[in-house]
């Protein structure tokens, strides 16, 4: 009867949603279902559900109407992003059998847990003062919060914790964590390669889902990450050619290979960490032009969550997912890939990359200088949480939205101020006259159509650089020929699907 009864609660999400999580969502009720028996787990079961019904249904259908769904290249200057629109619309029986059926099971729920209430707190004194004595203060606030760690009780303001330890705690509960990166930074990669050879770390997580990684590739980084001799020309394919980055990658990437492939040579016969390629597997050496890539432009963020659903939860594997942060904050709720991966099971924790930019580019706030570096902070009650989100995550150069860090995220990474922040480029004479710098034009020619200058002198420089003020005629493209090129339009092969997945190499 409950299966029946929420098979015809997912009539309530749009046709498309339906069609891609459905089957998904109703095997997790099943397994849910049947694990949490007795009248308390199923109370506190609907209870999650029908929350989760009153929010994401109708950001489902605003997203259907609205959203922008992005396949963007990495933030590097110059290189534009491709939007693919959608429309649907929720029918009038729908809306009131969700309200109906809503209100029906919220009236019952209240009346069970007047009953239920007192047994409730009972069980709680029962599981948690028995141990009371056994954590000193601290710790007892970590147990009894929701973030494992990363919030401080209700009494006091959060407080940032050591990010390996936080990033450690938050896998004793969350068999998946996601960060949102910030493509290219020092201090960012630095810290990630220094949590690899932590033992804690390694000891519990197996799989690193990464963005920077063509999965046409993934035998070789298997290989090369296990220690075995593979030529550094061939396991470097993996990150100089993604799909989702024409211009060539920052070093910070081949560096984290190297250091996971470095954590498991020193680790011999103990637990080993895999790196599974997120990026989708087109061969640039078949792509003659922007038809040949389109299919793979357009499905990255999906390729990405099923390599998470095939190669992690289908093996009940803990991972660490690495993607640039801005396919996974959350602007109107969880993005493509968090919510594919919950609707196939997981419980998703979330950490974004930040700074110490509230508002406008000069509005630093001082309460982050008394912070050590890197640290993590929970988001859920405390001041951070309630800044704007786009401000501290890109460092004040772009204008800020109403949206608040604790609706994009779990908690926040923070490796020191932002003025302080390293960009790291790839080295001039690893471009100029080489073959790869020749590729890099080619492919610049195929999309976006014209070529970017990543010739630098410097291979680092400031991450965040103050915006230029844009006069009134570069505002209009059209006036303004001496401007940068016009964004071309999408290619036809946009809407097509993947094609077939070749053997990997």
């Amino acid at each position: 009867m409950s299966q029946k009864i929420y098979a015809a609660l997912l009539h309530i999400y749009p046709a498309r949603f339906r069609e891609a999580y459905g089957d998904d969502a109703l095997q997790l009720f099943c397994d849910r279902s049947g694990a949490e028996r007795g009248l308390l787990p199923q109370l506190w079961l609907w209870l999650d559900l029908l929350r989760d019904l009153a929010i994401s249904a109708p950001l489902e259908y605003r997203r259907a109407e609205s959203a922008l769904m992005a396949s963007a290249l990495p933030e590097f200057e110059g290189a534009p992003s491709f939007l693919v629109l959608e429309s649907a619309a929720p029918g009038l029986s729908a809306q009131f059998c969700a309200g109906l059926l809503s209100l029906v099971a919220f009236f019952a729920i209240l009346v069970v847990i007047g009953n239920c209430w007192n047994l409730r707190i009972l069980s709680t004194m029962l599981t948690q003062v028995p141990h009371a004595d056994m954590h000193p203060p601290q710790s007892k606030a970590a147990l009894l919060s929701p973030s494992l760690g990363l919030a401080q009780s209700q009494t006091s303001q959060h407080q940032p914790l050591d990010a390996t330890s936080a990033i450690v705690a938050a896998f004793r509960t969350h068999d998946i964590v996601m960060f949102g990166e910030w493509h290219a930074n020092k201090q960012e990669y630095e810290w990630l390669c220094q949590l690899v050879s932590v033992p804690e770390f390694d000891d519990r997580v197996d799989d690193i889902v990464v963005e920077f990684g063509n999965s046409l590739y993934q035998r070789s980084v298997d290989r090369y990450i296990a220690g075995e001799d593979v030529p550094i020309e061939q396991v470097q394919k993996a990150w100089r050619n993604v799909i989702g980055a024409v211009g060539p990658p920052s070093p910070v990437y081949e560096r984290f290979y190297k250091a996971v492939r470095d954590a498991n040579m020193n680790r011999r016969g103990k637990h080993q960490l895999r790196i599974l390629l997120g990026d989708p597997y087109g061969d640039w050496e078949k792509i003659k032009d922007a038809e040949d890539l389109g299919p793979y432009l357009a499905h990255r963020d999906e390729w990405y969550a099923q390599v998470v659903k095939d190669e992690v939860l289908a093996t009940h594997h803990r991972a660490l997912l690495i993607m640039g942060s801005g396919h996974f904050i959350r602007r109107s709720g969880p993005g493509l890939v968090e919510r594919t991966i919950r609707a196939a099971g997981a419980n998703p924790f979330l950490v974004v990359f930040g700074t110490n930019v509230v508002g406008g580019y000069d509005d630093l706030d001082k309460r982050f200088d008394t912070w050590p570096a890197p640290t993590i902070v929970s988001l859920s009650g405390g001041w951070v949480g309630e800044l704007p989100a786009m401000s501290v995550i890109n460092g004040g150069t772009t204008p800020a939205t109403s949206l608040r860090l604790a609706d994009a995220a779990d908690a926040l990474l923070y490796v020191g101020p932002r003025d302080s922040l390293t960009e790291i480029r790839m080295p001039r004479a690893e471009l100029d006259g080489t073959p790869y710098g020749d590729e890099i034009n080619r492919r610049l020619m195929i999309f976006p159509g014209h070529l970017i200058n990543f010739l630098y002198d410097q291979s680092e420089v400031p991450q965040f650089r103050r915006p230029q003020p844009q006069t009134a005629q570069q505002a209009i493209p059209q006036a303004n020929p001496a401007g940068p090129p016009a964004m071309p339009p999408p290619p036809k092969s946009m809407h097509d699907p993947l094609p077939p997945r070749p053997p990997s190499q």
